[in-house]
């Protein structure tokens, strides 16, 4: 008698009968179905026990890090790949044929190891499906939790960086984009756009936004006796002048 429990895969086989009797007796019944859990042995049984770590690890997973619910799921990718890997050593898949045309098992393949690996194959793919869908849930939270903690800074910068003026207007030019906005001559730059006090880098980067922003609208805040003004910039080269601002910027 051969018994198979659901999960573990244990093989108990009665005594009373050697398996080559067993085997035989197999041998000469019709499988009515080739896909049920009742299985006849092999010559050589195979005991395919799933790592016991997953078991006890997917008891847990609310309670898991997210660095152990992505070791958890190596271990069942790799316990999947080498299920799958009997059956590709036997030339079959989880859909090919365990008889022959009249209903005997198949004597070419190891029926039973072959039907191990595929429950184990099912069973596993569930796990990881579980699992991937756990980590992308505690990965998601994690990287909205970063965002909001950037926003806050971000938030928190613009309090104080953009208070913070980096650079003076010392000349600017009549006619200019500058001059256009509103801009006077020793008014203070507070921010270009996303540039500000924190990371002007010698006013390099006030350059490359503009740049990147010709003819399109730039806010830019401004310090004028110590008051903070908000105005609207669209840095173009049409004007009778050169560049594309009309105005000299010194640093603080």
């Amino acid at each position: 008698m051969l018994i198979l429990s659901k999960r573990s895969n244990t093989c108990i086989v009665d005594n009373s009968y050697n398996n080559t009797h067993i085997h035989y007796l197999f041998s000469r019944v019709k499988m009515s179905n080739p896909n049920s859990d009742i299985v006849p042995p092999s010559q050589e049984l195979t005991n395919l026990q799933i790592n016991e770590s997953i078991d006890a690890e997917l008891a847990r997973l609310d309670s898991l890090t997210i660095s152990q619910v992505v070791n958890l799921k190596d271990v069942i990718e790799s316990e999947l790949s080498k299920n799958i890997e009997i059956l590709s050593s036997q030339n079959v898949d989880m859909d090919s044929s365990l008889v022959t045309a009249d209903g005997f098992p198949r004597s070419d393949v190891d029926v039973l190891q072959i039907r191990l690996a595929r429950r184990n194959i099912n069973m596993l793919r569930n796990d990881l499906n579980k699992v991937i869908l756990k980590s992308h849930s505690m990965l998601n939270a994690h990287f909205e939790q970063k965002q909001e903690v950037a926003q806050s800074n971000k938030t928190g910068d613009n309090e104080i960086e953009y208070k913070i003026p980096f650079a003076r207007f010392t000349e600017i030019t009549p006619g200019g984009p500058i001059e256009k906005t509103g801009v006077q001559l020793n008014d203070k730059l507070v921010s270009i756009g996303d540039i500000h006090a924190g990371n002007h880098n010698k006013l390099k980067n006030v350059q490359m936004v503009v740049l990147r922003n010709e003819n399109k609208e730039l806010p830019i805040r401004i310090m004028r006796d110590n008051s903070l003004l908000d105005l609207k910039l669209i840095p173009t080269r049409e004007w009778e002048g050169r560049g594309l601002l009309g105005c000299k910027l010194d640093e603080c």
